[in-house]
C-alpha cells in the first residue's frame, strides 16, 4: 500500500520557501499563511492543487512523495493464522483500502465545493 510521505513534502516545502517570508510564499501559492504553517509543520495534508503547485515550482516529482510499505502487522499476524482466517483478513483489508479511497474521493469533492 501506498501512502503519502509528509515529512518528505514538509522539508521539501520548507526549503522551497527558503528565506522567504511565509506571508509572500503563501500568496504566492495563493493560500493562507496559517495553511503554510500547518503544510509545514505536517499537520495538514495538501490539496491536489497546493500539491501540484509546489511539485511544479520546486521541479518535485510526484510520484516521489508516495512510498510503498513493504512490512506491514498483518503480516507477522499471517504466520500464526489459519487460512480461513487469512482469507477474511484479506478481504477487510480490501475492503478497508476502498474505504479509505472512498474517503480520500470525498474529502476532495467537499474540498473543491468550499471554494
Amino acid at each position: 500500500m501506498k501512502t503519502f510521505d509528509k515529512k518528505r513534502f514538509c522539508n521539501d516545502l520548507i526549503q522551497l520557501r527558503g528565506q522567504e517570508s511565509q506571508q509572500s510564499f503563501a500568496e504566492s501559492l495563493k493560500i493562507n499563511r496559517s495553511t503554510l504553517s500547518l503544510l509545514e509543520r505536517g499537520k495538514q495534508v495538501p490539496s491536489l492543487d497546493i500539491f501540484t503547485k509546489v511539485c511544479e515550482r520546486g521541479g518535485f516529482q510526484p510520484n516521489d512523495y508516495f512510498i510503498e510499505y513493504s512490512k506491514d502487522t498483518l503480516i507477522y499476524l499471517m504466520g500464526s493464522l489459519e487460512e480461513k482466517d487469512k482469507e477474511k483478513i484479506n478481504e477487510m483489508v480490501e475492503r478497508i483500502k476502498i474505504k479509505e479511497k472512498y474517503d480520500m474521493l470525498a474529502r476532495r469533492c467537499n474540498n473543491d465545493i468550499n471554494r
